[in-house]
């Protein structure tokens, strides 16, 4: 199987009881019940513990609850409630670099290295060094993580994965930068997909290079602030959803500042929504820089841009990106054709979640923005719509 095809497999891209509230900016839409009963069945297909939709669609936005904020309560999420939104984040700090090519602060071609105050001659393979564009789109060829998780060992008093949390919260800048060192590229960068949160670290210390400050602060000033979002480096405590293993065991809020470019923003789907909105209209000259594939699957049905995945649906141009942490599982998608973007929410992470998440949103879009389809002649009726199919690439 070719390594691209290999990787978006992994992203999902290939496969297609509870407390209830909804809220919206206006007059309930007419597909209301539809997504209440969808979000009803996903809670009970899955296992859940909260979920948390959102629908922008024709300039409105749209809040559906399930379920409950944590196991030991009865409270019910509302669109305020506070999530991890695991690798979503990237999508941020991909935002953050093409703000600052629009700037004429970087060059996508620029060479990672060069805003790093070591040199790093082993960040380059086959006579290719790593640019600032295979950072952002996943084409770097570098390691997924570090620290090594898969040596981090159980301790009785607690679940593997506060245990592996922990670790990640105390990582420092200076450890990375110094495990860098040591890192290289599998394979040539720029041609072929390859997951790796240790890229995006990268691109989160490069960024603070290129700003002069720290991310958080970039974060603030660049789309927290503007969108009248939460912050997602500090968010309220008292409205954070708490976190579940498959096997339902509570897990501590996570907050790992050498993650923020990588996996570990917090926010509420008021905010993302918003987030999603803005980055769905591509009104914004860095947004639609954003959008722009800087990698295309050989045979053309599939792209990247800074993060986002980019395909055909029968809704229009769609682009994707999912997020998981131990605790959550998260999904964005965007339609800008269909003037239509998707935030779904899960307080809990489980083998599928995502893809399950995914495949939940494409439901959402098939009732947000129906497509017509013109039938035969001598046909009797229409073929039922497909809309928010997951991206094509075969």
């Amino acid at each position: 199987m070719k390594v691209w095809r290999a990787f978006l497999l992994w992203l999902g891209l290939l496969a297609p009881v509870a407390g209830m509230a909804a809220d919206a900016d206006a007059q309930p839409a007419p597909f209301d019940a539809a997504v209440r009963e969808l979000g009803r069945t996903w809670l009970a297909e899955n296992d859940g513990v909260g979920l948390s939709i959102g629908v922008y669609e024709n300039n409105r936005r749209h809040f559906f609850n399930f379920g409950s904020a944590q196991l030991d309560g009865n409270k019910t999420p509302t669109k305020d409630t506070i999530y991890e939104i695991g690798s979503i984040s990237k999508t941020m700090a991909g935002q953050l670099l093409a703000r600052a090519v629009i700037e004429g602060r970087a060059s996508l071609d620029d060479e990672a290295g060069k805003y790093l105050d070591e040199s790093y001659p082993n960040l380059a393979s086959g006579g290719e060094k790593i640019r600032l564009v295979h950072l952002a789109n996943m084409t770097s060829q570098l390691m997924d993580m570090i620290p090594d998780l898969t040596q981090v060992r159980s301790v009785p008093w607690e679940p593997l994965a506060v245990t592996r949390m922990r670790v990640l919260e105390r990582y420092k800048r200076a450890e990375f930068l110094t495990q860098l060192h040591l890192l290289a590229p599998r394979r040539v960068p720029g041609i072929d997909l390859s997951q790796s949160n240790v890229a995006s670290m990268v691109l989160g210390v490069v960024l603070e290079k290129i700003y002069g400050e720290p991310f958080a602060d970039i974060l603030a000033r660049e789309i927290e602030k503007p969108l009248r979002m939460g912050s997602g480096t500090a968010p309220l405590i008292k409205l954070l959803a708490r976190g579940y293993t498959e096997a339902n065991e509570p897990l501590p809020s996570y907050s790992a500042p050498t993650q923020y470019a990588t996996g570990s923003l917090r926010y509420s789907t008021d905010d993302l929504l918003k987030y999603a909105a803005w980055q769905m209209v591509e009104r914004d000259a860095s947004v639609k820089f954003a959008h722009r594939p800087t990698w295309t699957t050989p045979d053309k049905l599939g792209s990247v841009g800074l993060f986002w995945i980019i395909g055909d649906s029968p809704a229009g141009r769609q682009l994707q990106f999912s997020g998981g942490t131990y605790g959550f599982a998260s999904f964005c998608d965007l339609y800008p054709d269909a003037r239509v973007a998707v935030v779904l929410l899960a307080n809990k992470a489980a083998d599928g979640a995502q893809g399950s998440l995914r495949a939940l949103s494409a439901k959402l879009v098939e009732l947000a923005a129906p497509v017509e389809v013109t039938a035969p002649a001598d046909a009797v009726s229409p073929s039922p719509s497909s809309a928010g199919a997951p991206l094509p690439v075969r």
